[in-house]
């Protein structure tokens, strides 16, 4: 599966990702921004593998000219929830402080509640020492809501009634930065790892 929007490229992460991953997902200064801090190691990264591939997890590789730059994922807190749950990293510093990483969100947004409309609230997990990810969800509208458990992260929330309100003019902006490269694309044929709204959506779309 291919996303393409606003001049940004996304592949579903595969097999042969895996160990690209795992290197930046090891490094310092993305491990210890994350609510899971340890080294990965490669069973553990295949483990992880096998448990998101599936139709209920979505994870990308973030290209930008011709560049692999970072991930971002967008899966189902629970089945049949109605609730999506995203995160992002960027691992190429260039990009840091860009409009990228806001860029990409704002895809997987669209994604979830314009294009399948497969979600009804969007979630996100943030260590509570991050604040910088704390506020760059704010900045896309999502509200603080809880935290886990065991107190170390803020669960933030985006209702599709505020995604509606807040992010119109976001994606407006999104639209003349990219230069109107606005559309959404995507590139897929039906497959059992997809949602029946994702393979709706391809039958839909494609050429008779």
């Amino acid at each position: 599966m291919i996303v393409e929007q606003y001049g940004i490229r996304y592949t579903r992460v595969s097999e042969g990702d895996l160990e690209t991953l795992r290197y930046w997902r090891n490094q310092l200064f993305i491990r210890n921004t994350m609510q899971f801090r340890e080294y990965i190691s490669p069973s553990m990264q295949k483990k992880w593998f096998s448990k998101i591939n599936n139709k209920n997890n979505y994870y990308f590789i973030i290209h930008h000219e011709a560049k692999k730059i970072g991930l971002i994922n967008c899966k189902e807190s629970a089945v049949d929830a109605r609730i999506a749950e995203g995160g992002i990293f960027i691992w190429d510093k260039k990009y840091w402080g860009s409009s990228l990483p806001a860029l990409a969100s704002l895809t997987m947004l669209q994604g979830v509640f314009d294009v399948f409309k497969s979600g009804e609230m969007s979630i996100a997990t943030v260590a509570c020492d991050n604040k910088k990810a704390i506020d760059f969800n704010i900045m896309l509208g999502y509200e603080i809501t809880g935290k886990t458990s065991d107190g170390n992260c803020h669960i933030l929330s985006l209702s599709k009634e505020r995604y509606k309100t807040h992010c119109s003019k976001l994606i407006k902006a999104a639209g003349l930065f990219s230069h109107n490269q606005n559309d959404f694309k995507l590139y897929a044929e039906v497959s059992s790892l997809q949602t029946d709204e994702i393979n709706n959506y391809i039958l839909k779309t494609s050429p008779i």
